[in-house]
């Protein structure tokens, strides 16, 4: 059981950060940017070098060709958004060298970063759910017929929020390198990997690719697979508390 006020003081920490503000504004930008522009230079100005790029990006126009557009700046933008704040609401305590006082409090440091995760995965699938919103309204405003904005707005947010979640093992990554920057490292990574599996075709096997490939028309990736960056992001949790857990003052 986790205190409420344990929860509060994670959640402050958290809303408070510039670093928070920064991913969600920057995050929000792109989802805007990617699937307004993208789909606009695609399907009006298909002649441009811009509107080329993007259309090959594009199996199909209307609803489902944006809703497959907005998935992959969403999926990069709540990855990398979500690993950069885990790793530093995490890594912070380390760093700042304030994990030395968590032992003063009345509940255990597994308990803290249990609290710390439950935070970070509510503020990402908030975002995920404000990504949504934005590419169904962004849909309307392009043109489209209102009636499928509900469908884009709910799978956007889909693949955002098994995204946020997909991204817990980044808050392990900074506990095992005591510090936020080896959490950045590792979401960086996961993306430059996950890219490079998804151009050589095995997109379905990499937890933080299925989510996108399952949103975009055309794709054979089964609903099933969406299991594993639910899986990923447990198997994060798990291995960050457990490693809280076993902090021994003196011992960072």
């Amino acid at each position: 059981m986790i205190p409420g006020h344990l929860l509060g003081i994670e959640a402050r920490k958290l809303t408070r950060s510039a670093v928070t503000r920064v991913a969600t504004a920057t995050t929000l930008v792109l989802v805007v940017a990617t699937s307004a522009g993208g789909y606009a230079a695609a399907t009006m100005a298909r002649d441009t070098q811009v509107g080329t790029k993007a259309a090959g990006l594009m199996t199909t126009d209307g609803w489902p060709g944006l809703t497959g557009l907005a998935a992959m700046g969403t999926g990069v933008a709540v990855l990398l958004a979500a690993g950069i704040v885990a790793s530093w609401l995490v890594g912070r305590e380390f760093t700042d060298g304030t994990v030395v006082g968590l032992f003063a409090l009345p509940v255990g440091p597994g308990t803290i970063a249990l609290a710390k995760l439950l935070v970070i995965t509510a503020w990402s699938a908030a975002l995920a759910v404000a990504s949504g919103a934005l590419t169904a309204l962004v849909g309307i405003c392009l043109g489209l017929p209102v009636t499928g904005a509900a469908g884009c707005a709910g799978a956007i947010t889909l693949v955002g929020v098994l995204l946020g979640a997909g991204a817990l093992p980044m808050a392990w990554f900074a506990t095992l390198g005591r510090g936020y920057l080896a959490g950045i490292a590792a979401a960086l990574g996961i993306v430059i990997v996950t890219n490079l599996a998804t151009g050589l075709g095995i997109g379905d096997l990499i937890p933080w690719a299925t989510p996108v490939l399952w949103a975009t028309p055309g794709g054979n990736t089964q609903p099933l697979a969406l299991l594993l960056p639910l899986a990923a992001g447990l198997a994060g949790a798990i291995l960050t508390t457990r490693s809280w857990g076993r902090l021994e003052l003196g011992n960072r």
